[in-house]
């Protein structure tokens, strides 16, 4: 199994090399084509671009395309699902533009109209997942309907045709392992989803710099009932509001962070390239204003309420000024993987987070919102962009890092504390397979990258440091 997922991720990385889009405009070009022009997944998992299909889906070749799939439909009995929020609501665009795909019926035919509306409800499902929602779920019955759609990064979130001037995205549930993760929805995301977006007022409360951060809301979601939550996670799905949306009456642009550190065919970084950041000057003075706007966006919810978004480059999208193309702040979506010390949040908003028991979300300790951040944004998204911009080997972008967090972090914060310690537990992603580990992890300490200083010296630690 493991050396299957490897070939596989190595099938697919090698057609992206052969089949990359065209390089996308920062002036022009919109969200989604940002967001399908990714070439690479995650840095450092060796399953980084695997598609790996797990039964009882049939296995998915290297030559499909992900990009523009065709919604399904399902009708699932109301007693087999739970729903959050005013999902049927928002999904009413969607199913006054879904199309008959049967010859029996013409155009104007009402996919509402092939249900018994007072006993069931309409969910829309990923068409290559429908036949494992088909097989693990008896009592739902696929609808003669479609309707196109464009997919993100992620693959499972897709932006339907039909919500456009509306400003919706739909996460569905797929049942394909990419790095080590199978992409289906679970009870414990659909859940938290509705009631994070409940709060974002108090999230963003006492943000120093107002507008840094904005976020897209999930404001409904459905999941199945069934108490086994591995079976659940297979009928699901969660209304996002589209970050596109949410910025362009902003005048601004957004630009999925992982996109930046994509390279083009003659090998020159997306972020070097866009900008026409030809001198070292410039690509410092790029880094430090997107570091000092990345803190200001992030660091407030952790310091004010014990919050830690799951900030990494998919998740993470850059705001630029549509006009001059200057980094304006970022928005944020994806709330499955946020970590949040509900004792702090109740004691700095007033209020709480309802979640489901046994959940990712809920930090015993305010150490895992610290740690959170720290991989998302340091190991992951800075880490990563300070390489696009060739500014790793002489260690320029970590002392542009190191002073943008000391100017917004006292040095006796606990948070100081934590980024500034010597070493940091790091997945053992291949280890992690061979245990079948998901939910659990394996570690290794590794260097903190965060006192780096160059080729000569390597990592030099503070206590150490002249």
């Amino acid at each position: 199994m493991l050396c299957d997922e490897l070939d596989n991720s190595a099938d697919n990385q090698a057609r992206a090399y052969m089949n990359r889009r065209p390089d996308p405009d920062i002036f022009t070009s919109t969200a989604i084509e940002w967001e399908q022009s990714i070439i690479e997944g995650h840095a450092t998992h060796p399953m980084h671009r695997a598609r790996h299909a797990v039964s009882p889906l049939k296995p998915v070749g290297s030559d499909t395309d992900f990009s523009c799939p065709n919604l399904a439909f399902v009708a699932v009995p109301r007693s087999e699902i739970r729903v959050e929020g005013a999902l049927e609501e928002l999904l009413t665009p969607l199913y006054s533009h879904a199309e008959a795909e049967r010859p029996d019926l013409d155009s104007g035919q009402f996919i509402l109209d092939y249900i018994d509306r007072s006993h069931e409800l309409v969910l829309p499902a990923h068409p290559l997942h429908l036949p494992a929602i088909l097989h693990m779920f008896p009592s739902v019955r696929q609808l003669p309907f479609s309707a196109p759609a464009s997919a993100q990064v992620s693959l499972r979130t897709v932006c339907p045709e039909a919500f456009m001037s509306f400003g919706y995205a739909i996460k569905l549930p797929l049942g394909i392992k990419v790095s080590s993760a199978l992409r289906t929805i679970t009870p414990w995301s659909t859940f938290v989803g509705p009631r994070i977006t409940q709060v974002i007022p108090q999230i963003l409360h006492r943000a120093p710099v107002e507008g840094a951060l904005l976020i897209a809301g999930e404001p409904a979601s459905a999941v199945s009932t069934n108490p086994d939550f591995d079976i659940a996670k297979y009928l699901s799905c969660i209304v996002r509001e589209d970050p596109e949306h949410i910025c362009r009456p902003r005048g601004e642009r957004v630009i999925v962070a992982a996109a930046l550190t994509n390279y083009t065919d003659k090998g020159e970084s997306a972020v070097i390239k866009q900008w026409s950041l030809g001198s070292q000057t410039q690509r410092r003075d790029f880094l430090k204003s997107y570091t000092d706007k990345l803190l200001d966006a992030f660091l407030p919810p952790i310091l004010n309420h014990g919050f830690a978004f799951e900030a990494h480059p998919q998740n993470t999208l850059l705001r630029i000024d549509a006009k001059s193309g200057a980094l304006k702040g970022f928005v944020v979506r994806d709330f499955g993987g946020v970590k949040v010390h509900r004792e702090t949040f109740r004691l700095s908003t007033g209020v709480d987070i309802e979640m489901l028991p046994d959940a990712c979300t809920d930090a015993k300790n305010m150490y895992e919102v610290f740690d959170l951040a720290y991989h998302t944004l340091v190991q992951c998204q800075l880490h990563r962009l300070i390489r696009a911009l060739d500014l790793h080997y002489h260690g320029d972008g970590w002392d542009i890092v190191r002073k943008s967090f000391e100017q917004r972090v006292s040095k006796d914060h606990p948070l100081h504390h934590v980024w500034y310690q010597a070493s940091f537990d790091f997945k053992c992603f291949i280890s992690m397979k061979l245990g079948g580990l998901y939910r659990d992890f394996l570690y290794l300490k590794l260097p903190n990258i965060l006192f780096y200083k160059n080729e000569a010296e390597g990592i030099v630690f503070q206590s150490t440091a002249p």
